[in-house]
């Protein structure tokens, strides 16, 4: 649990913890989307192969980092179990009263405010589960960035078998991590000032422009050669 003292800190505690999760978002669906269009675009990538596989690994690796952060479990971090467990203990936050005064210039605060704004007793308490080493797809999360990111762990690296394959993400693993935070960030976002946080960037596509300037390109000179 953080030690906050109003809305206001909660609040920059929110938009902090959710710079990590959508960031973490932005870079993976990148990555995502990169691969298949160089799967579809085998002739631009020879072009340049070193380029994209350094691109590829910048992308995944900047979405990891991000989720180290947001499943950290270090008692004096901003991350997702320590911010579920601040709204577990400033609950008042949540009250209608405050609800309304935080968006008392929105014209639809009556409407908004006929929902109950309460976090569920029973899924704070999951969601916390969910965020803790308890969990085994965290706890492979946080050991990996421990032993391989973080640090490199000597007697690790000197013992038998390699701390990636007994303690390495799937891709699956990733996805099921990265919906997880943006379902609990948004959930109480939502409650506590009716809005939620897209993890969608503008602009995520522009590098199809560059795929297709570069083939038409390399198809030209080709037929100049034919």
């Amino acid at each position: 649990m953080i030690s906050i003292s109003d809305a206001a800190e909660f609040k920059q505690l929110l938009n902090a913890l959710s710079n990590d999760v959508v960031d973490a978002h932005i870079h993976y669906q990148m990555y995502e989307e990169l691969v298949e269009a160089i799967e579809k675009h085998p002739l631009v990538v020879r072009q340049s192969n070193t380029f994209w596989t350094f691109t590829l690994q910048a992308h995944l690796n900047s979405s990891v980092y991000a989720l180290f952060r947001a499943y950290d479990q270090d008692t004096r971090s901003l991350h997702l179990r320590s911010w579920v467990a601040t709204i577990q203990d400033n609950l008042h936050l949540f009250d209608e009263e405050s609800f309304r005064e935080r968006l008392k210039d929105n014209p639809y605060v009556a409407s908004l405010a006929q929902e109950s704004r309460k976090p569920d007793a029973a899924i704070l308490a999951d969601d916390i589960a969910a965020c803790s080493n308890s969990d085994p797809i965290v706890k492979r999360l946080t050991v990996y960035r421990s032993s391989r990111i973080a640090h490199r762990n000597a007697k690790a690296l000197l013992t038998p078998g390699d701390i990636g394959e007994k303690f390495g993400l799937t891709f699956d693993d990733i996805r099921t991590l990265l919906q997880r935070a943006k379902t609990i960030v948004n959930r109480y976002c939502y409650l506590f000032d009716a809005s939620i946080y897209s993890t969608r960037v503008v602009g995520h596509d522009d590098f199809e422009y560059i795929f297709k300037c570069v083939e038409e390109k390399v198809e030209e000179v080709r037929r100049q050669w034919m």
